[in-house]
């Protein structure tokens, strides 16, 4: 089954001892790295895992869903939050892989990465300001191939 992570599109590792239990508050992951806790809220068709310091959004992969923000460079908060950092500027070059805005949402940061080399553009958000889920966030537009 494929699934978007963070908005990416994931196949979920098969073949992996890992023990999930469920504490109604809380969920215990046991697995070759070790055990560890996490937190999981389901709303509006996805999944809000915070889970080793980082927080992933799940959702099932739909095909109009799939490379959308990647494609596009267009994007949006993925859960409520406030924003810790703004690390871009309008009209600034951005590199693939590097960070753009970090979230703060259920007491873990969320980096918001750049997909591919371009120049940021619409850059809507501050340092502090508080985002809906599905709030637009920032634009990255490609380098010309």
């Amino acid at each position: 089954m494929k699934w978007l992570i963070n908005g990416r599109p994931a196949e979920l590792p098969q073949g992996q001892e890992i023990a999930i239990e469920d504490l109604t508050d809380r969920l215990v992951v046991r697995s070759a790295d070790g055990v560890h806790t996490a937190v999981a809220v389901r709303d509006a068709g996805k999944t809000f895992v915070s889970f080793r310091g980082r927080t992933y959004t799940i959702e099932r992969a739909t095909q109009s869903r799939v490379g959308q923000t990647v494609a596009s460079g267009q994007f949006s908060a993925p859960m409520p939050g406030v924003v810790i950092d703004v690390l871009v500027k309008d009209g600034g070059r951005v590199i693939a892989g590097q960070k753009l805005i970090i979230l703060e949402a259920m007491k873990t940061q969320q980096p918001i990465v750049a997909p591919f080399e371009g120049t940021v553009a619409n850059l809507k958000v501050i340092r502090g300001e508080q985002v809906t889920e599905g709030q637009p966030l920032v634009q990255v537009n490609p380098d010309p191939a």
